[in-house]
């Protein structure tokens, strides 16, 4: 299923036009600035400087088994889309960083915390350097509609992880965008789409307007959260010179995504943890659902930690080969939310998309353009 969109006139949506706080538990903002091109907070030296956001702490003693959300409902999916942009890209070099300084210790198959939640961690391969850097995996679709999101705090630069899901729509987790206290609105947000080692291979995108869940940005930042996801709109912009204005979407394509399916399943964690490969490269970690959690949230197995935030869980993320099952197709259940203080428990978990999330969707695509 795919929710019809608003027939309002795309604009750069004003702080006047964009409500400050929508219906049914939704907080919105818009950036006033978009019109005026790259923002002037990104240099190279801050996009070098930006660390991981810290990621929530479940405390210890959070319930388990506890029943599926009362909002879920039954599943509502939304189809993705390979990339339509034809026209080649010009990539931007954003900075150079430093050599590798820091990595986990070696995963194998079969790798497990000490919760015996079982998973298979990899970088994102093959990775080729340029001039055949074009035929590696993170610049092919479905893999090219992730990326890092990357924001201010308090003056300061900050990454998470996050996913591609209309044309110029992304996901990612609700803490990425909001403290979860009043106010708590971060700045400056620019996506780039298959990042890789200091290149935008896609370019960077600006944002234009996010909408929030309230069950975040009134939660305190206490996980599990009921609804830790956030949707953002970016603006068009033109890929090369004297080319024609594009869509983020139809460059890099959008996962489909479905909700009240996190339980049971199994899903591709996707995203730039800086735990591994000092989250300068995509990740990706493979695992079925653990248990449930209280707060509407599900814990999977995962060794991914900080830069891993908002980054997508995705089910059945493949190309379907012919006799497999297509429907439905890389398709995001949920995006990361929170771990444990214990870093050898080896867990991450998310929410489960529910109502909330239709509604963050009906809101975000209500401009005409962000999502037909």
């Amino acid at each position: 299923m795919k929710h019809a969109v608003g027939s309002l006139t795309l604009a750069l949506l004003a702080a006047s036009a964009w409500p400050a706080h929508a219906q049914d538990g939704i907080v919105a903002r818009s950036n006033i600035e978009a019109a005026l091109g790259a923002p002037r907070y990104w240099t190279p030296e801050r996009f070098k400087a930006a660390r991981p956001l810290p990621m929530p702490r479940a405390p210890l003693g959070t319930a388990h088994a506890t029943p599926a959300s009362q909002f879920a409902g039954a599943p509502v999916f939304s189809p993705g889309m390979p990339p339509a942009q034809a026209t080649p890209v010009d990539g931007q070099r954003l900075f150079v960083p430093d050599a590798v300084k820091s990595g986990a210790a070696a995963v194998h198959p079969g790798a497990a915390g000490k919760l015996g939640a079982h998973f298979t961690s990899t970088r994102v391969f093959p990775l080729f350097d340029e001039p055949a850097a074009r035929y590696s995996a993170d610049r092919a679709y479905p893999y090219r509609a992730v990326g890092k999101l990357f924001f201010s705090a308090n003056g300061d630069p900050f990454t998470c992880s996050a996913a591609v899901i209309q044309r110029r729509v992304v996901v990612t987790a609700g803490h990425c965008v909001h403290s979860g206290s009043p106010g708590g609105f971060y700045q400056d947000f620019v996506f780039v789409p298959a990042y890789r080692d200091g290149e935008a291979p896609f370019r960077a995108w600006i944002w234009r307007n996010l909408v929030v869940t309230a069950a975040w940005s009134e939660g305190g930042g206490l996980v599990p959260n009921g609804a830790d996801y956030a949707m953002i709109a970016f603006a068009d912009q033109s890929l090369q010179p004297g080319a024609a204005v594009a869509r983020l979407g139809n460059v890099t394509g959008w996962l489909s995504w479905q909700t009240a399916s996190l339980y049971p399943n199994h899903t591709s964690k996707l995203g730039y943890p800086c735990n591994l490969d000092d989250c300068e490269k995509m990740q990706d970690v493979t695992s079925s659902s653990f248990r449930l959690a209280e707060g509407n949230s599900v814990e999977y197995g995962s060794d991914a930690r900080e830069g891993s935030s908002g980054g997508p869980w995705v089910q059945n993320f493949a190309h379907v080969p012919v006799g497999g099952d297509d429907n439905p197709v890389n398709a995001i259940v949920g995006v990361t939310s929170y771990v444990y203080n214990d870093e050898a428990e080896k867990l991450q978990g998310a929410s489960i998309p529910d109502n909330r999330w239709i509604q963050l969707w009906k809101t975000i695509c209500a401009p005409s353009g962000n999502c037909n």
